[in-house]
């Protein structure tokens, strides 16, 4: 009995070992398991987000408009009027459109100076300020392309006072010259102080170094169209003015100056100094 109880443990204790060691190698089976099969791991990965650049957008400003005196638009517009009707083929179309501006420099008293500019065309305008009710506008108009240059006068009513096609200012002055020089000697005879004179270079095409310019009179609007005498019109006067081109201390300005309905001539020379010497 005993023996048989011996025998009854030692199997128990057999089996036992063997479940023991199943479950260890069970046991080591399933460690090995868990470290061959790695946990997964979340990982939040944050992709950044781009901040959009805001580029400032330039909102387009306009220029200032400047509102310019309408007197000086007036006299504009008086020029404009005179150029077509004297020179129709030359002179600005009435379709362009003028931009002005005021040109005065700061502290300057007595003269306002402005310019407008239109398609090929410049035009300046000074406005003389000769007493509190008199005003005188100085006047000029040139082409970038044909060179064209127009000068001219206008009164505080606009009237045309003087106009000048491409006329240099030194034939201008010649002209005054011998204006003061013929009522200074032929008063009864000469031309009165309130014509208006238009001038146009005359030389002929093609015709180098030497220069003619030509004035012809009309009355003023002021209406005195007639010499102290009365034995002249405004419109009975002529004046050409030759000259060769040469430096200008050895210039010699040849004029003739004469009347229609008299029969009045005038001949002489005015010198770069501006003296006269009359031809007898």
């Amino acid at each position: 009995m005993q023996a048989k109880s011996r025998v009854l443990s030692g199997m128990f204790a057999m089996i036992g070992l063997g479940v023991l060691a199943a479950l260890m190698v069970g046991s080591a089976t399933s460690c090995d398991w868990f470290r061959r099969t790695p946990t997964p791991t979340l990982i939040l990965t944050r992709t950044p987000v781009s901040t959009p650049t805001l580029t400032p957008t330039a909102t387009p400003t306009q220029p200032p408009v400047v509102e310019l005196p309408p007197e000086i638009l007036a006299a504009r517009d008086a020029v404009l009027v005179f150029l077509r009707s004297e020179y129709p083929d030359r002179a600005p179309s009435d379709g362009i459109a003028w931009t002005g501006r005021d040109t005065t420099p700061p502290g300057v008293v007595g003269v306002s100076t402005y310019e407008f500019t239109g398609d090929i065309w410049l035009m300046t305008v000074a406005a003389l300020s000769i007493s509190p009710t008199q005003v005188l506008y100085e006047m000029g108009l040139d082409n970038s392309q044909t060179g064209l240059h127009w000068t001219g006068s206008l009164d505080a009513a606009h009237n045309i006072l003087g106009s000048n096609l491409n006329v240099p200012v030194e034939v201008l002055v010649t002209r005054e010259i011998a204006l003061a020089y013929v009522r200074e000697n032929y008063a009864a005879q000469a031309p009165t102080e309130n014509l208006v004179w238009i001038g146009e270079r005359t030389t002929p095409s093609g015709v180098v170094g030497h220069e003619t310019c030509q004035f012809t009179s009309v009355a003023s609007p002021a209406g005195a169209g007639r010499s102290t005498s009365g034995e002249t019109s405004a419109d009975d006067w002529m004046m050409t003015v030759d000259y060769d081109v040469v430096s200008p201390d050895q210039m010699l300005y040849e004029v003739d100056l004469r009347c229609t309905s008299t029969g009045f001539v005038w001949r002489g020379q005015v010198d770069a100094e501006g003296t006269v010497l009359e031809h007898r």
